[in-house]
């Protein structure tokens, strides 16, 4: 009887243990299951890292090249637009040197004319000084006349020095400008001073000559103090006419610094009194 009880007892623990067990193993299956889902997982992600860290390495790479690309570019157009533009320059430079050239040859040409005339008239006046000291010996006497003469003589030639230095002058001024021209600086001011100074210089000439005309007109009047008094107001009148452009020339070149550099010199004297 004992021993009936206690297999029955046995069974009923061995069937209690069973169900225990089953559970055991499900519980652990499921615990590795989820170990290999989460490990998938993981695995996933990871290869989803590597994967959008190639996709942004790649686009870095390609945003690179386009940038460099880009910049080369520009950095080709620019190189380009330079040449374009030095080209047009180095064109624009020659046009302007060749119509400078052009300009220059005719003013040249010009400026020889008017020199030759004056020459001749100078020449001249030369030639008929001993005809008018005879005339001036008839009314004035031999000693007066000489003096008279030689007094206007000398300041016809100190005026036709000091004219010929200011045009002399007045040409170099303009090349240096053209120069400056050609450098693409603006010398438009200094060209409209140049311009009133080469018509002054000009006018200035001009009222020497007709001072010839006029001196012998002032010694017809046989008192020689009259006409000594004549003389002077005529070379005063070329005197003050040297002196306008004189003045206009000099702020020619005052106005000429920063044009070509360096600061320029020169000797416009003039005379500026009568003896």
């Amino acid at each position: 009887m004992r021993k009936t009880a206690r297999i029955l007892i046995s069974s009923s623990l061995i069937l209690q243990m069973a169900p225990l067990a089953a559970f055991g193993a499900f519980h652990e299956a499921l615990q590795q299951k989820r170990e290999e889902a989460k490990q998938n997982v993981d695995e996933k992600r990871e290869q989803f890292k590597q994967e959008v860290q190639q996709k942004r390495d790649t686009l870095k790479t390609e945003v690179k090249d386009r940038v460099n690309a880009l910049r080369t570019e520009v950095k080709d157009k620019k190189e380009a637009l330079k040449v374009e533009v030095k080209d047009k320059r180095e064109v624009f430079k020659d046009e302007l040197k060749a119509k400078r050239d052009v300009l220059q040859d005719e003013a040249k040409k010009k400026r020889e004319m008017l020199r030759g005339e004056v020459e001749k008239k100078r020449e001249a006046f030369k030639e008929e000084a001993e005809k008018r000291r005879e005339e001036l010996k008839k009314k004035l006497g031999e000693q007066r006349a000489q003096r008279i003469e030689q007094f206007f003589k000398q300041m016809v030639e100190k005026f036709e020095k000091a004219i010929d230095r200011l045009d002399d002058y007045a040409e170099k001024i303009e090349g240096r400008l053209a120069k400056a021209e050609e450098n693409r600086k603006d010398v438009s001011s200094v060209k409209e001073k140049l311009t009133v100074a080469k018509a002054k210089i000009s006018e200035a000439g001009k009222t020497l000559e007709d001072s010839k005309a006029r001196y012998a007109e002032a010694v017809k009047d046989p008192d020689f103090k009259a006409s000594f008094a004549k003389v002077k107001e005529v070379v005063n009148g070329v005197a003050e006419k040297v002196k306008e452009a004189h003045r206009a020339l000099v702020d020619v070149v005052s106005s000429l610094r920063g044009v070509g550099g360096g600061k320029e010199r020169t000797d416009t004297s003039t005379p500026t009194s009568t003896q």
